[in-house]
């Protein structure tokens, strides 16, 4: 197949194409070349600090390959990576430095790909200056129809940077506003509010989600762990897991006078001409698929050690990207394998012997069925990232085809599988550490991944996670989250099944099933324990939406229900220091959502539920346990409940079980509100705190400031509101010795009045007891 050269790169007017396009940006990395503008395919971010969750293929700026196009990408990328470049100013653009990042710059490229695709389909001008206003409304409404609001505001914004940059873009006239005067948001139509769009994790999925979490950290991973270790993947004494191994791999494999490293053969003619192709090297020398990753310390000084012997030796033959290398083929790019070749490469693999077939535990405890093969894993194993559905046999006869040829390989080959089960268990334990982690702590997606080996410390006195900070702080200052001692002994099990040097959750490359992939591994974490609850005996966990940033935001709900919620939570989310703004902002995080409104509902039931087992003990005694309007429906309430313990022979040889108690009584008094001077048995008709309103304002809870505990019909006083009728009997008495005024004091004597009814109440049934 030939391969069509691409086009040539056109020249820019403006910017010289040996001027480096990430100068301006902080965080250098040392020893990294920085790439130039001349550069017309993509620019890799390898030269400046990487976020520890992104791997190293979602750390650049890519262009398209039409000419016209490419060129106007770069050049905009250009000034947003260098806001005060000498051109800019030249031409009256004036920015503060540092205004974007990377991020920031390719999400703009990509907008500026859609307005590419969506111009040709409309088969508008080149030229920018004879666009009309409508034309850009189309366009964007043609997002707004596809995707949500917030979304179409970046496009928004795109669309501006090339209006903003068009003094200095190449064959582009200066452009005016299509919308001035309004924002963004407001072309967008995206209303602001102060209503998070991150929501929190349903109740009924969190709870038993951080149950089976926990037990996979504190009852499966001493098993796991030891089995880890077993087979070579526990680190040694210096913290580094089999790194001299395979520093003695590579030096052997240099050492062949037959070794040559493959050079990718579609790059001649470029400044990256003679590029090694790191993964097919990394298969050839080790088996492994990250023996130069670029994200690991170990990795990158490995390149730098075949770079130096190819300067030395000369060694390389070039290699198309798609050709199958030693025994897989390379996945360094995605190219399309026409279906005869995914054949013959997978009958190729399935010929040789030693090429291992993972299957899941015969005894059931894998993913899948019993026994039957892991077909992401032998995907990944012959085909790599190239065609992730060549064994997909739900998409197509070919590929329910080669399903049966694995199958049938398994079965009339002895010894041809190797079980998954000590491969999935170090990864489900690390998912459980992960989800542990960020429910108990809210840290950021980001910061979890920053977290290096050693991070448990001590910070004023108290246990903590020390990490990085790095939304909003190019300078990713050291900062402290306070934990408990169960997240501290999850951190200690993750960082044994680390395979990275450094940090203890390590996004390598997930897509080669490499490292750790936060929202993959939470959903295989969530299937597997469904999967297998029958021999864990573990909670099915419900469907529902669970993504890593959505931890912070539920643990913040519940942490706002405690008292000094509001300040705890601005300190261990940190938020910005200034307390207008983080107020607004930690309380939005606080705020519950229906859901778990309700949940908040059921656990004040259970809880006054919890008050009321010993209530119930002493009434299932025959004493009375307390006075007032509401005491004949209150008592009642507690004899329907001791009567259906007696009565249930069951129910009666549990009785040592407070928890049993409780759900019944939570199901007797499920509107009881508990109070300090009374209890409220709630039911609206009788109430005495909604009289005075009109029909149409009467509500479904108590208002406590117009409770009358003496009068109304929901009213019980138990013997734990003595002690503040008793001292309110005295504060009225001693009041009363003063001079009044007749109103006054006749008020104040007719509340005594009530209040020593009261009292007289209490002291009748202590005479009873």
């Amino acid at each position: 197949m030939t391969i069509p050269a691409p086009s040539p790169a056109l020249q820019s007017a403006t910017f010289a194409d040996d001027e480096p396009v990430y100068a301006s940006l902080p965080g250098r990395v040392a020893h990294e070349v920085m790439p130039v503008f001349g550069r017309a395919d993509r620019w890799p971010g390898n030269c400046i600090r990487r976020p520890a969750n992104k791997p190293a293929s979602e750390w650049r700026c890519s262009f398209p390959d039409e000419p016209r196009w490419n060129l106007l990408s770069r050049e905009i990328a250009f000034c947003m990576l260098n806001p005060q470049h000498q051109a800019l100013q030249a031409a009256g653009i004036f920015l503060p430095p540092g205004k974007w990042g990377l991020r920031t710059t390719a999400s703009v490229g990509f907008s500026l790909n859609m307005l590419r695709t969506w111009a040709a389909k409309e088969l508008l001008p080149d030229d920018f200056g004879q666009w009309r206003v409508e034309d850009w409304q189309e366009f964007i409404a043609s997002r707004a129809a596809v995707t949500a609001p917030g979304s179409v505001a970046r496009t928004v914004a795109a669309v501006r940077h090339l209006v903003s940059f068009s003094p200095v873009l190449t064959g582009v006239p200066t452009l005016e506003d299509p919308w001035p005067g309004q924002s963004a948001a407001a072309v967008a139509e995206c209303p602001w509010t102060d209503e998070l769009s991150t929501a929190a994790i349903a109740p009924e999925v969190w709870w038993p989600l951080l149950r089976a979490a926990w037990a996979y950290i504190d009852r499966f991973a001493p098993e796991i762990l030891a089995r880890f270790a077993h087979q070579g993947g526990q680190r040694d004494g210096t913290g580094v897991r089999g790194a001299a191994r395979l520093d003695a791999m590579l030096e052997r494999w240099l050492a062949d006078p037959g070794s040559s490293v493959p050079v990718n053969a579609l790059l001649a003619g470029t400044p990256d001409e003679g590029r090694p192709l790191w993964t097919p090297l990394s298969r050839e020398v080790a088996e492994v698929m990250t023996l130069f990753h670029e994200g690991n310390p170990s990795g990158l000084a490995r390149r730098r050690r075949v770079e130096g012997w190819i300067q030395e030796t000369g060694r390389t033959r070039s290699q198309s990207p798609g050709q199958p290398v030693d025994r897989t083929v390379s996945s360094t790019n995605r190219r399309r394998i026409p279906p005869d070749e995914q054949d013959e490469i997978l009958r190729r693999w399935l010929k040789d012997p030693s090429h291992l077939i993972p299957i899941t535990d015969p005894d059931g405890r894998g993913t899948g069925g019993a026994g039957e093969p892991v077909w992401t894993e032998v995907t990944r194993l012959v085909f790599g990232t190239q065609c992730p559905s060549a064994l997909d046999g739900r998409r197509s006869p070919r590929g329910a085809a080669r399903r049966a040829w694995v199958i049938e390989a398994t079965a009339t080959t002895p010894g041809r599988v190797r079980l998954m089960g000590t491969d999935q268990g170090p990864r489900m334990v690390r998912a459980a550490c992960y989800i542990w982690v960020a429910a108990l702590t809210a840290m950021r997606d980001n910061e979890i991944f920053e977290i290096t080996r050693g991070a448990v410390t001590q910070h004023y006195g108290a246990p903590a996670i020390a990490s990085r900070k790095t939304k909003h702080d190019d300078s990713r200052p050291r900062a402290h989250w306070w934990i408990i001692d169960p997240v501290a002994q999850a951190i200690a099990v993750a960082e044994a099944l680390s395979r990275h040097d450094t940090r203890v959750f390590a996004a390598l490359n997930p897509a080669l099933g490499e490292g750790f992939d936060a929202i993959g591994d939470i959903k295989d974490f969530i299937a597997t324990v469904n999967t297998n609850r029958h021999l864990t005996g573990l909670d099915e966990i419900p469907a529902g939406l669970v993504r890593p940033h959505m931890f912070r935001r539920t643990m913040a709900v519940i942490a706002a229900q405690e008292p000094d919620g509001e300040i705890a939570l601005g300190i261990q989310l940190k938020h910005a220091a200034r307390r207008a703004l983080a107020n607004r902002t930690t309380l939005a995080y606080g705020k519950p959502d229906a859901r778990w409104a309700k949940e908040f509902d059921t656990q004040l039931q259970t809880a006054a539920a919890q008050k009321l087992v010993s209530l119930l003990q002493t009434r299932r005694a025959g004493q009375a346990i307390a006075v007032g309007p509401g005491t004949a429906r209150f008592h009642a309430g507690l004899d329907r409940v001791n009567k259906a313990v007696e009565q249930n022979t069951d129910l009666r040889a549990q009785i040592a079980d407070d928890r049993l108690e409780i759900t019944l009584l939570q199901d007797e008094f499920a509107d009881l509100h508990l109070g300090t001077i009374n209890h409220c048995l709630w039911n609206a008709p009788t109430a005495e705190c909604q009289n005075q309103l009109p029909p149409e304002r009467r509500g479904t809870t108590p208002l406590l400031g117009a409770c009358q505990p003496s009068r109304c019909r929901n009213s019980v006083l138990t013997v734990a509101h003595e002690r503040v009728w008793r001292m309110e009997e005295a504060d009225l008495a001693e009041f009363l010795k003063r001079k009044l005024s007749k109103p006054l004091r006749e008020q104040t004597e007719i509340r005594l009045a009530e209040v020593r009814s009261a009292n007289i109440q209490f002291d009748t049934i202590r005479n009873q007891s």
